[in-house]
């Protein structure tokens, strides 16, 4: 397996729920505000080049796991406007409704996991439980900025069996040892990683 891509370990769950919004929405919430220097665009803003000026800009982070690695990602598109819609309600930040996003093709997507349930703690993930999962950073050959959104639920009430996941890999074996299911959405969110 490659990073999460190949789908004959993966044996996703093809189905959208109804909450998708919400939970995209929590799973961005984790947010820590960093300011981003960004320099205007000339040929954007009409403008000659000596007229030019910095801004700073306020833009929410959400953290997650690869690797077994913290890593930090901001939310700026997204295939529904659902999801769209209330990932900006939920971090003050426009996130983009970018339809095609659905269009792209699998090959040009990583995964991302959200958890339903499970582990709830001071990590400070969606639901109250553990950190979203992602499959590949920056510098990764399978790394991709967009985001297929797969949904995780343990299929165990008893938290004594319930850990935190880091990995996709470690997400695939519990999958394969009947611990978890993964379903996937029809979710796509433009999501690129924020290397420190």
């Amino acid at each position: 397996m490659q990073n999460g891509k190949e789908d004959k370990g993966m044996n996703l769950k093809k189905g959208f729920f109804g909450f998708t919004p919400v939970l995209v929405a929590i799973a961005v919430a984790s947010i820590i505000a960093i300011n981003v220097s960004i320099k205007q665009d000339s040929f954007v803003q009409g403008q000659p080049m000596d007229n030019l000026t910095l801004s700073n800009v306020s833009i929410p982070v959400s953290t997650g796991f690869i690797d077994g690695k913290i890593a930090y990602f901001i939310a700026t598109d997204a295939s529904t406007q659902e999801v769209a819609s209330s990932v900006s309600n939920t971090t003050g930040f426009k996130v983009n409704y970018a339809p095609t996003l659905a269009n792209t093709s699998d090959s040009a997507r990583q995964q991302g996991f959200v958890f339903l349930n499970g582990f709830s703690g001071e990590e400070g993930g969606p639901l109250g439980s553990q950190l979203s999962v992602a499959t590949a950073v920056p510098g990764d050959p399978d790394y991709s900025p967009l985001f297929d959104i797969n949904y995780v639920q343990w299929n165990t009430k008893n938290t004594s069996d319930i850990r935190i996941l880091k990995s996709a890999d470690e997400i695939f074996e519990a999958q394969e040892n009947g611990e978890l299911t993964i379903t996937k959405s029809i979710v796509v969110i433009n999501s690129p990683a924020i290397v420190k």
